[in-house]
């Protein structure tokens, strides 16, 4: 979704545990909050009405105000299981038409409703399969979840001018704050209470994403950091294996790490594991920053909840070379 052109622009990524905001202006960092979501989101909660809006909508305004924010022109962040991905291999030299036409048929493969309720979106990445085709990257966005993300928004007293998820823009932010080579492979884990989710980036670019839920595994909720690490590295072997990406984790060039209460817990625990580089994401080691923003208790807390709002404001606006 293209956007206007604005010297001023504000991220908010739309967590299930939180929302968070970025301010940008002039390719600096002018403002950022976050706050904590009593109420999870989810995709079923935006078909809810009511109590819910009411709610987001007073989360949304204190923290644009506690932020000091001004512009009124935002981009959203959604999360991964908010929309739906697919790598489709095609055949080479399609004209547009029937690129198009084969697109929609392979999406209209993956959804049980109608195609036309949804928005499709596509884009061809810079690889191909063995027999070299090119590969296009999919996303389907519900029509009626966008309605519901547009009135929270207007009811806040803003314009929505982008919509992103948040797998692009983490891989954004990433890309923005470290030099990775286009031969290397790296990959960002986002470690939560209840799940993680692997981003593997490959020629500079997003490559492939999977979830897995933490409750799955057969333990409770409340796992220690060490099962989180043990279901962690299993997990990437499997999909390092599984997508022929290497033969195992020391194929890799980075892991990079993001998330929740107990990440640095786990990065401790995880660099004993592994012997390939690690490091947690910080989105504002080359996005330059306020004054106030660098003196801010989220800024010196936990930066590494800002990726995906960051990311969406690159998008915008892209930070000095």
């Amino acid at each position: 979704m293209s956007s206007m052109t604005s010297n001023a622009f504000l991220g908010l990524s739309l967590h299930p545990e939180r929302v968070c905001l970025v301010e940008m202006e002039e390719g600096q960092i002018q403002a950022i909050g976050a706050r904590e979501l009593i109420q999870p989101l989810n995709v079923e909660t935006f078909y809810k009405d009511g109590q819910f809006f009411d709610n987001q909508n007073e989360t949304i305004q204190e923290l644009y105000q506690n932020a000091g924010a001004n512009s009124r022109e935002l981009g959203v962040v959604l999360e991964e299981s908010m929309v739906l991905i697919k790598k489709v291999p095609l055949a080479l030299g399609l004209e547009e038409d029937m690129l198009k036409e084969s697109l929609r048929w392979e999406a209209s493969q993956c959804i049980v409703s109608p195609l036309d309720e949804y928005i499709l979106d596509y884009q061809r990445l810079p690889f191909q399969t063995s027999l070299g085709n090119p590969i296009y990257l999919v996303i389907l966005l519900r029509k009626s979840l966008l309605e519901g993300i547009c009135a929270l928004v207007e009811k806040s007293g803003l314009s929505l001018r982008e919509v992103d998820v948040d797998v692009f823009s983490i891989v954004r932010a990433l890309l923005a704050n470290y030099d990775i080579g286009a031969d290397e492979t790296a990959v960002i884990v986002d470690v939560q209470r209840r799940y993680l989710t692997f981003i593997f980036v490959r020629q500079k670019e997003y490559f492939l994403s999977h979830r897995v839920h933490l409750q799955e595994t057969g333990s409770n909720s409340k796992l220690d950091d060490s099962n989180v690490v043990n279901t962690l590295v299993k997990e990437l072997k499997r999909l390092i294996f599984g997508h022929r990406v290497g033969r195992g984790i020391e194929d890799l060039s980075r892991i990079f790490l993001i998330g929740g209460e107990n990440l640095q817990k786990v990065a401790h625990e995880l660099s004993e594991a592994v012997s390939v580089s690690l490091e947690t994401v910080n989105p504002f080691q080359r996005v330059p920053v306020t004054l106030s923003v660098s003196q801010s208790k989220e800024f010196n807390t936990f930066p590494e909840r800002f990726v995906a709002a960051v990311g969406i404001t690159l998008k915008k606006i892209p930070a000095p070379a």
